[in-house]
């Protein structure tokens, strides 16, 4: 069962967003040209920080919920940094895709999606957080081929859901590392952690 993270408090700024690649770079130790090497599983992730909560009310559940997490995995907003995404109506994938191109249907008349904005795609229960490549626009009837980084790890299907007014991360709480926090005088819960995609 994912555990969902509640809106509110929001994290402290900054957040630092992070980029996990599996692929690499060849270097050739005589010399040679090097050769970039791409494959599946590049994926997001995220570190942040909470303002200190009221130990009894919110700080309660922050930790309820990240020690929860720990056994399985964190479902929370990704952040938006005051990008406006406005009306993307009800955006979902038009047909089964692989690859750097999402077909999407569902989206508002001329919608623009804008390069470097966030998306979500929900598919067989889980949640898979991306960007759009380049800047596009719906046409009349509601789609669009975007070109999206990274490329899709899953085959998605169509009518999966794309979360384009609110994109959200679902993945692992501090993958290899304690989760701890910090209690005050003033009953005061202090706490940071990262969130990374998991698939």
């Amino acid at each position: 069962m994912t555990i969902a993270l509640p809106n509110s408090p929001a994290p402290s700024e900054p957040s630092t967003p992070l980029l996990r690649q599996f692929g690499g770079v060849l270097t050739p130790f005589l010399g040679g040209p090097e050769q970039l090497i791409n494959r599946l599983g590049t994926r997001f992730g995220i570190r942040l920080v909470m303002p200190p909560m009221v130990a009894s009310t919110d700080g309660r559940i922050f930790v309820a919920r990240l020690v929860q997490a720990k056994s399985d995995r964190l479902l929370m907003r990704w952040p938006l940094d005051g990008f406006e995404p406005g009306n993307p109506g009800a955006p979902k994938v038009s047909a089964a895709a692989t690859g750097s191109v999402l077909p999407l249907k569902g989206l508002t008349a001329s919608y623009g999606v804008k390069e470097g904005q966030f998306f979500s795609i929900i598919h067989g229960g889980r949640r898979y957080l991306h960007m759009f490549a380049a800047d596009g626009s719906a046409s009349v009837d509601g789609t669009l081929s975007a070109l999206i980084f990274p490329m899709l790890r899953v085959v998605v299907s169509a009518d999966d859901v794309v979360e384009i007014a609110q994109p959200m991360i679902e993945g692992h709480v501090q993958p290899g590392e304690e989760l701890s926090w910090q209690i005050s005088l003033a009953r005061r819960i202090s706490l940071s952690f990262s969130v990374l995609e998991a698939a």
